[in-house]
């Protein structure tokens, strides 16, 4: 294994690597998840659509011996089920005044190579994601699948304001400027 790991801007070569870890966890994760009805992706990821976003929004990757080994990035592209009840949702608590108003991003996803995980690897990709995207957004919302515990665990570690249950799953919301105090969950 690699000693020496590298956070950069993903390019439009590590498109490929980000399908790959990502079409991993969808077989070993996702799809055994459906058949216990937690969930149900509705429009999955493909090399193209990975393609775009690498190439017009933020996406961020952790490098190891030549291999994309974790990625985060933002998808304003493509609704992979859920994204207007997702932006409802954030609407609807700005509205109510429990979220701050902004520019939120309500469409993320992130994700390590099981052999990788345990390294901080999503905090350091998260990081720079969050300095890379300050110009186009304020904060990010993200929706975690209600069983999945150690996410909700690392995520209180890199930052992220949980709110509860919003009917689609549970939410967290991080700011992309960590002098940014707004958050109160």
């Amino acid at each position: 294994m690699a000693h020496t790991i590298e956070i950069r801007r993903a390019t439009a070569a590590d498109a490929q690597g980000i399908y790959n870890i990502y079409r991993y966890w969808e077989e070993h994760y996702v799809d055994a998840e459906k058949t216990k009805r937690f969930f149900t992706l509705k429009n999955p990821y493909t090399v193209a659509k990975i393609e775009r976003i690498v190439a017009e929004s933020e996406a961020v990757v952790a490098v190891a011996d030549g291999q994309v080994v974790s990625f985060y990035f933002t998808n304003p592209f493509f609704d992979p089920g859920d994204l207007a009840e997702r932006k409802a949702v954030v609407e609807r608590l700005i509205a109510n005044g429990t979220l701050p108003a902004g520019r939120y991003a309500t469409c993320l996803l992130s994700s390590t190579a099981e052999p990788y995980q345990g390294r901080g690897l999503n905090a350091k990709t998260l990081h720079l994601l969050r300095e890379i995207s300050k110009a186009k957004y304020d904060y990010f919302a993200g929706i975690m699948a209600y069983h999945n515990h150690n996410t909700h665990a690392s995520s209180l570690k890199m930052g992220w304001k949980h709110y509860g249950d919003v009917g689609i799953g549970l939410l967290a919301i991080i700011a992309t400027d960590s002098a940014n105090t707004a958050l109160h969950p």
